[in-house]
Protein backbone atom coordinates (compact mmCIF):
# COMPACT_ATOMS: atom_id res chain seq x y z
CA UNK A 1 0.00 0.00 0.00
CA UNK A 2 0.92 3.50 -0.79
CA UNK A 3 0.66 6.16 1.01
CA UNK A 4 1.44 10.09 0.98
CA UNK A 5 1.41 12.57 3.59
CA UNK A 6 0.17 16.07 1.67
CA UNK A 7 0.37 19.57 3.53
CA UNK A 8 -0.34 23.14 2.42
CA UNK A 9 0.67 26.74 4.25
CA UNK A 10 0.08 28.93 1.51
CA UNK A 11 -2.97 29.49 -0.51
CA UNK A 12 -6.28 27.69 -0.64
CA UNK A 13 -5.13 24.14 0.31
CA UNK A 14 -8.38 22.24 -0.94
CA UNK A 15 -8.16 23.98 -4.68
CA UNK A 16 -3.71 23.24 -4.11
CA UNK A 17 -4.66 19.44 -2.99
CA UNK A 18 -7.79 18.87 -6.00
CA UNK A 19 -5.46 20.33 -8.54
CA UNK A 20 -2.21 18.24 -7.10
CA UNK A 21 -4.41 15.27 -7.63
CA UNK A 22 -6.14 15.61 -11.21
CA UNK A 23 -2.07 16.24 -12.48
CA UNK A 24 -1.14 13.14 -10.23
CA UNK A 25 -4.13 10.82 -11.66
CA UNK A 26 -3.12 12.44 -15.58
CA UNK A 27 0.47 10.59 -14.77
CA UNK A 28 -0.39 7.05 -13.16
CA UNK A 29 -1.07 7.97 -9.49
CA UNK A 30 -4.66 7.18 -8.10
CA UNK A 31 -5.70 8.18 -5.04
CA UNK A 32 -8.30 5.51 -3.80
CA UNK A 33 -8.58 7.39 -0.62
CA UNK A 34 -8.37 10.47 1.43
CA UNK A 35 -8.35 11.02 5.27
CA UNK A 36 -10.11 14.58 6.29
CA UNK A 37 -8.05 17.94 5.51
CA UNK A 38 -6.60 19.05 9.39
CA UNK A 39 -5.63 22.30 10.47
CA UNK A 40 -2.13 22.17 12.15
CA UNK A 41 -0.18 24.69 13.89
CA UNK A 42 3.21 24.76 11.59
CA UNK A 43 6.37 22.79 12.92
CA UNK A 44 10.04 23.23 13.22
CA UNK A 45 10.14 27.04 13.89
CA UNK A 46 10.51 28.40 10.60
CA UNK A 47 6.94 28.54 8.85
CA UNK A 48 4.19 30.80 10.48
CA UNK A 49 0.94 30.06 8.74
CA UNK A 50 -1.36 27.57 9.78
CA UNK A 51 -1.00 24.14 7.81
CA UNK A 52 -3.60 22.18 6.06
CA UNK A 53 -2.49 17.96 6.21
CA UNK A 54 -4.38 14.82 4.78
CA UNK A 55 -3.00 11.45 4.04
CA UNK A 56 -3.79 9.90 1.08
CA UNK A 57 -3.83 6.07 -0.03
CA UNK A 58 -2.91 6.13 -3.41
CA UNK A 59 -2.11 3.29 -6.42
CA UNK A 60 0.88 4.05 -8.71
CA UNK A 61 -0.87 2.28 -11.94
CA UNK A 62 1.29 0.40 -14.68
CA UNK A 63 2.10 3.01 -17.19
CA UNK A 64 3.91 2.85 -20.42
CA UNK A 65 7.41 3.38 -19.19
CA UNK A 66 6.93 0.24 -16.74
CA UNK A 67 6.35 -2.41 -19.44
CA UNK A 68 9.44 -2.93 -21.20
CA UNK A 69 11.53 -5.65 -19.30
CA UNK A 70 9.93 -5.09 -16.05
CA UNK A 71 8.87 -8.58 -15.58
CA UNK A 72 12.73 -9.96 -15.83
CA UNK A 73 13.22 -7.77 -12.20
CA UNK A 74 12.87 -9.02 -9.11
CA UNK A 75 10.10 -7.30 -7.14
CA UNK A 76 11.96 -5.46 -4.50
CA UNK A 77 13.58 -3.41 -7.80
CA UNK A 78 10.74 -3.13 -9.28
CA UNK A 79 8.97 -1.54 -6.95
CA UNK A 80 12.36 0.51 -5.75
CA UNK A 81 12.14 1.99 -8.95
CA UNK A 82 9.17 2.73 -8.98
CA UNK A 83 9.49 4.55 -5.78
CA UNK A 84 11.84 7.09 -7.05
CA UNK A 85 9.67 7.63 -10.15
CA UNK A 86 6.97 8.36 -8.17
CA UNK A 87 9.44 10.66 -5.66
CA UNK A 88 10.32 12.30 -8.81
CA UNK A 89 6.26 12.97 -9.79
CA UNK A 90 5.46 14.34 -6.34
CA UNK A 91 8.39 16.76 -6.47
CA UNK A 92 7.46 18.15 -10.11
CA UNK A 93 3.84 18.48 -8.98
CA UNK A 94 4.93 20.17 -6.11
CA UNK A 95 6.84 23.20 -8.20
CA UNK A 96 3.73 22.82 -10.66
CA UNK A 97 1.98 23.91 -7.52
CA UNK A 98 4.43 27.18 -6.51
CA UNK A 99 7.11 25.21 -4.31
CA UNK A 100 10.36 26.49 -4.59
CA UNK A 101 13.71 25.76 -3.03
CA UNK A 102 13.19 27.45 0.71
CA UNK A 103 14.73 26.98 4.15
CA UNK A 104 13.52 22.97 5.58
CA UNK A 105 9.73 23.63 7.51
CA UNK A 106 9.22 26.39 5.96
CA UNK A 107 5.89 27.98 4.42
CA UNK A 108 4.46 25.93 0.86
CA UNK A 109 1.74 25.73 -1.27
CA UNK A 110 2.31 22.22 -1.51
CA UNK A 111 4.01 19.09 0.47
CA UNK A 112 3.66 16.14 -1.16
CA UNK A 113 5.82 13.42 1.07
CA UNK A 114 5.78 9.26 0.32
CA UNK A 115 5.17 7.58 3.68
CA UNK A 116 4.89 4.30 2.75
CA UNK A 117 5.62 2.55 -0.08
CA UNK A 118 4.27 -1.35 0.05
CA UNK A 119 6.71 -2.98 1.98
CA UNK A 120 9.77 -1.03 0.94
CA UNK A 121 12.05 0.10 3.48
CA UNK A 122 14.78 2.96 1.75
CA UNK A 123 17.48 4.55 3.43
CA UNK A 124 19.34 6.74 1.01
CA UNK A 125 20.19 10.19 0.93
CA UNK A 126 17.39 11.22 -1.66
CA UNK A 127 14.46 8.75 -0.32
CA UNK A 128 13.83 7.12 3.12
CA UNK A 129 11.01 5.48 3.71
CA UNK A 130 9.46 5.35 5.59
CA UNK A 131 9.18 8.80 6.43
CA UNK A 132 11.93 9.74 8.48
CA UNK A 133 9.19 11.50 11.14
CA UNK A 134 6.17 9.76 10.75
CA UNK A 135 6.60 8.65 14.57
CA UNK A 136 6.78 12.13 15.72
CA UNK A 137 4.08 13.67 13.46
CA UNK A 138 0.25 13.50 14.73
CA UNK A 139 -0.51 15.66 12.19
CA UNK A 140 0.31 12.83 9.98
CA UNK A 141 -1.15 9.70 12.39
CA UNK A 142 -4.09 11.11 13.13
CA UNK A 143 -5.55 11.56 9.35
CA UNK A 144 -3.41 7.85 7.99
CA UNK A 145 -5.58 6.36 11.06
CA UNK A 146 -9.01 7.55 9.39
CA UNK A 147 -7.82 5.09 6.44
CA UNK A 148 -6.26 1.54 7.49
CA UNK A 149 -7.74 -0.51 10.54
CA UNK A 150 -6.19 -0.70 14.01
CA UNK A 151 -3.88 -4.03 12.77
CA UNK A 152 -1.76 -1.58 10.34
CA UNK A 153 1.38 -1.96 10.53
CA UNK A 154 4.26 1.07 9.25
CA UNK A 155 7.53 -1.15 8.50
CA UNK A 156 10.03 -0.92 11.08
CA UNK A 157 7.72 1.32 13.09
CA UNK A 158 4.85 -0.70 14.06
CA UNK A 159 1.16 -0.08 14.34
CA UNK A 160 -0.30 3.77 13.93
CA UNK A 161 -2.46 3.15 16.67
CA UNK A 162 0.40 2.51 19.07
CA UNK A 163 1.92 5.50 17.80
CA UNK A 164 -0.49 7.36 18.43
CA UNK A 165 -0.43 6.18 21.96
CA UNK A 166 2.97 7.25 22.28
CA UNK A 167 3.11 11.28 21.41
Amino acid sequence: MIFLGVGSSIGNAEAIFASAEAWLEARGVKVIKKSQNLKNPPVGGVATNEFTNAVWHAQFLETSWEKVNWCLLPRSRRLRLKAYKLLKLLKKCEAIHGRTKSPRWSDRPLDLDILTFHELVINKTKLIIPHPEIANRSFVLRPWSELVDARFEIPNLGRIKDLISKL
